[in-house]
């Protein structure tokens, strides 16, 4: 049995994996969400509260884990406060996106690492606007892209700290998809990311690599 941690669960990429995955015979996972709350009802499954922006949120959150060993990490969880034409720096909404997305998902990983068990996964859910490679580039919401480019480098600093470890950590680039922030006409599914989700646990890969859609993409 793989037991594991996927954030920021209650809807979007986050729920489609936890329905995902509990489905498996082999997984129980733990979610989690800033109210505790979840729609999925699964034996496999509970939900915990988290604030990313919080260390004392976060502190509990790992307290109330008990003594399991985790076996994968998904760091899903993550805001995007700017509007989608602002380029602007808004050093109020720079601080909060950072706080959430790079201090928050930092402190709760290392936090968690005495329990990852060897040949564990780690993955964080970033995004190709944190990519230097990005086709697209322009200068909007540049708070979401500056702190996915940080995330970025910090899954390929840990990825060489824990080589020994055997402790696999990997970049995802969902694509632009159909939740919250990326809005109604995007063309992928969140379960279309669950389901990369899934392949890359499944999967025997090198370490501090970016995927997308199961292939290894440019930084």
């Amino acid at each position: 049995m793989k037991h594991g941690i996927v954030t920021g669960s209650s809807r979007g990429i986050g729920l489609a994996t936890v329905e995902l995955l509990t489905k498996q015979p082999s997984f129980k996972v733990i979610g989690s969400s800033t109210s505790g709350n979840n729609p999925l009802d699964n034996s496999n499954f509970k939900c915990l509260k988290l604030d990313l922006s919080s260390s004392n949120s976060i502190d509990n959150f790992v307290e109330n884990l008990g003594d399991v060993k985790l076996d994968f990490l998904i760091n899903n969880a993550g805001v995007l406060l700017e509007k989608w034409d602002a380029s602007e720096i808004n050093m109020e909404q720079l601080k909060k996106t950072f706080n959430i997305n790079v201090f928050g998902t930092i402190e709760l990983t290392e936090k968690l690492l005495p329990r990852l068990n060897p040949y564990a996964h780690i993955i964080n859910i970033t995004s190709d606007w944190g990519s230097f490679s990005e086709q697209n580039f322009d200068a909007f919401q540049p708070h979401y892209k500056m702190s996915k480019a940080a995330l970025n480098m910090y899954t390929k600093l840990l990825a060489k700290r824990l080589e020994e470890k055997h402790i696999t950590v990997s970049s995802l680039d969902p694509g632009w998809t159909q939740t919250d922030m990326g809005g109604k006409i995007a063309p992928r599914l969140p379960k279309d990311v669950a389901a990369d989700i899934l392949n890359l646990l499944d999967t025997d890969v090198k370490s501090g690599k970016f995927w997308h859609q199961g292939k290894i993409r440019d930084w």
